[in-house]
C-alpha cells in the first residue's frame, strides 16, 4: 500500500477508520500516546493487542507531576498546551470526555532577564537595553523582530511552506540544509537580537539553533502551533496533561504490561517476535505485526540483529537527534514576586523561568526552571541535590527571595528517562530526508511516535496522535 496522506489519515480517523481489516495480533512497544492510541484503534477492531511499557505509568511525554508538591499542586514535566488546531487531541479529548482549561501560557507577563538587569520586549526596552543590537533593531520590539526576520521570510515562501499537506518544494529543500542561526544572521539578525527571539521558538530551545533545521524551523513559525499565533483559545488538559493517556489506559486495562522493557525484536516471513523481561527473567511473545513507538533516543537498548532492517533505517535511528531538556521545580510558599504568571528569559544557565502554577489556588506556588542544551547536559550530570540548590542560586538573581521562600523542589531530566532518553527530536540540518525513512513500515514492523510524523518537527501529542492513525490506517491494508 502506497502511503496515506496526512488528509487521508485525518479524514479515516473521523470516520470510523471504515474498511480497515487488522491484523489478529500486535505487539506496541511503548505506551506514549502514539502506542495508547494505536492499540486502542486496534483492540475496538478485533486485534488481539498487547502493549509493552519498561516504565510503571502511561504517557511517555505526556507526563504530570503530582508529587512532592502540596496542596494538590501539579505541574507538567512534558507535553502541556493544546492549540485549537491540535485535532487528534480534540478527538480523542471529546470521545473520551476528557476536559480542557485555559493554557498556562496565555495571560503571561513576559520580560528578560539579560545583563542582570530585567526588561521588557518593547522598543523602548529595546533602545535602552545595551544589548549589542543593530541599528535598526533599536527601533523594533521583539515581535517587531520576528516579522522583520521570520514571518516576512515565511510569507515569502507561501503557499508552499503552510500547505495543508506537507511536502518539502524545491523552492523549501534548501533550506533543510542551512541552519536556523544561519538563516537569520543572513537575514541581518543581530547575534543579540537572535537570543531575543529564541524564546519564541518553542519546539527548537531544547538544542541550537546553529544545528537546528532552517526548514522545520520555518514550517513550525508558519504554523498556528507557533507562539507568536497563540491566541485565547490555546488550552490545555484539565486536571493534568496525563489525564489524556490515563483516559486511553482505562480503556485498555489489562492489555497494557508496565515494567517490561523490551530487549530484542526479530522476524521473518512469517511471524514477528518481541523479547522483553518480566520480573527479571527473559520472555517472547509472537505477533503478527509490532508497532515500534520508542524513540530512536532509546532504540539502542532493543536489539535489532534480526529484525531485517534495510541500512538507511539503522542510520536514520542512530542519527535522529533529541533535545536535551532539564526542568527544575521549586515549590515556594507563596508569590513573592510582583506581578502574576511571570515568564523571562535569561542568559543564566537556566534559560526560562516562569510560574509553573498561574491558575493555582494558592497561596503555595512552584516555579519552573528550564534548561536546554548544553546547559541541561551539565545540570543532568548533577545529584538532584545539587540540581536543585543550583537552580535556586539562578532564581534568586532574577527573583531575589526565592531562597527564603523556598520548601520543596524536584526536577526530570528527560536524557535520563528510561525508555525515552530526550525531550523530542530535533529536526538538524538534512532532517527532511530522514522523514520517509523514519516512518517507512519495515516487513511486519511499523514504526509510530512523534518522531515519526508527517511533520518535520515534534514536540506536540498532535503529531504523535497523528503517527499513531497513519500506522493504524497502514496496518489496515496489510491483512
Amino acid at each position: 500500500m502506497r502511503e496515506p496522506t496526512q488528509a487521508q489519515v485525518r479524514r479515516e480517523l473521523e470516520d470510523g477508520l471504515p474498511g480497515l481489516r487488522p491484523p489478529g495480533r500486535v505487539v506496541v512497544v511503548g505506551a506514549g500516546l502514539a502506542g495508547l492510541a494505536t492499540a486502542y484503534e486496534l483492540s475496538r477492531r478485533g486485534s488481539k493487542v498487547t502493549v509493552l511499557e519498561a516504565l510503571d505509568r502511561p504517557g511517555g511525554r505526556a507526563y504530570t507531576l503530582r508529587h512532592p508538591f502540596a496542596d494538590g499542586i501539579h505541574v507538567e514535566a512534558g507535553a502541556m498546551t493544546v492549540t485549537p488546531h491540535c485535532h487528534y487531541v480534540l478527538h480523542y479529548a471529546r470521545e473520551f470526555g476528557v476536559g480542557l482549561d485555559t493554557a498556562d501560557l496565555l495571560d503571561t507577563t513576559f520580560g528578560y532577564f539579560m545583563g542582570g538587569r530585567h526588561f521588557g520586549p518593547d522598543q523602548a526596552s529595546m533602545a535602552a537595553s545595551g544589548l549589542a543590537l543593530t541599528e535598526e533593531e533599536t527601533h523594533l520590539d521583539v515581535p517587531g523582530m520576528i516579522k522583520r526576520y521570520v514571518s516576512s521570510l515565511a510569507d515569502d515562501l507561501q503557499p508552499d511552506l503552510g500547505a495543508p499537506q506537507w511536502r518539502a518544494t524545491d523552492r523549501l529543500r534548501p533550506y533543510d540544509e542551512r541552519s536556523v542561526y544561519d538563516v537569520l544572521r543572513e537575514r541581518g539578525a543581530s547575534p543579540a537580537a537572535i537570543d531575543l527571539m529564541e524564546p519564541m521558538f518553542l519546539e527548537m530551545r531544547g538544542g541550537d539553533l546553529r544545528s537546528a533545521s532552517a526548514l522545520a524551523w520555518l514550517r513550525h513559525e508558519a504554523s498556528p502551533h507557533s507562539l507568536s499565533h497563540a491566541d485565547p483559545r490555546w488550552s490545555k488538559i484539565a486536571g493534568g496533561t496525563d489525564r489524556l493517556p490515563h483516559a486511553f489506559a482505562d480503556r485498555l486495562r489489562d492489555r497494557i504490561h508496565y515494567r517490561k522493557p523490551v530487549v530484542r525484536i526479530r522476524q521473518d516471513d512469517e511471524s514477528a517476535e518481541v523479547t522483553f523481561l518480566e520480573h527479571g527473567r527473559p520472555r517472547t511473545m509472537t505477533a503478527d505485526h509490532v508497532v515500534v513507538t520508542v524513540p530512536f533516543s532509546a532504540i539502542r537498548h532493543i536489539d535489532l540483529g534480526e529484525a531485517r532492517l534495510p541500512a538507511d533505517k539503522v542510520e536514520v535511528m542512530r542519527r535522529l537527534s533529541y533535545s536535551s531538556i532539564v526542568r527544575v521545580y521549586l515549590q515556594v510558599r507563596r508569590q513573592f514576586w510582583a506581578g502574576r504568571a511571570v515568564s523571562f528569559s535569561t542568559d543564566l544557565p537556566v534559560r526560562w523561568l516562569r510560574d509553573a502554577t498561574p491558575h493555582g489556588p494558592g497561596p503555595r506556588k512552584v516555579l519552573e526552571c528550564l534548561l536546554t542544551g548544553w546547559r541541561a547536559r551539565m545540570a543532568a550530570a548533577m545529584t538532584d541535590e545539587q540540581r536543585l540548590h543550583f537552580a535556586l542560586d539562578q532564581v534568586e538573581q532574577v527573583l531575589p527571595g526565592a531562597r527564603e521562600h523556598f520548601e520543596l523542589g524536584t526536577s526530570v531530566v528527560w536524557d535520563q528517562e528510561r525508555g525515552i532518553e530526550g525531550a523530542y527530536i530535533l529536526p538538524e540540518v538534512g532532517h527532511e530526508r530522514l522523514m520517509p525513512v523514519i516512518r517507512r513500515p519495515e516487513g511486519r514492523l511499523h514504526f509510530a511516535g512523534e518522531h515519526a510524523g508527517f511533520e518535520p518537527n515534534g514536540g506536540s501529542m498532535t503529531f504523535a496522535l497523528e503517527s499513531a492513525a497513519r500506522t493504524v490506517v497502514e496496518l489496515g491494508h496489510t491483512s
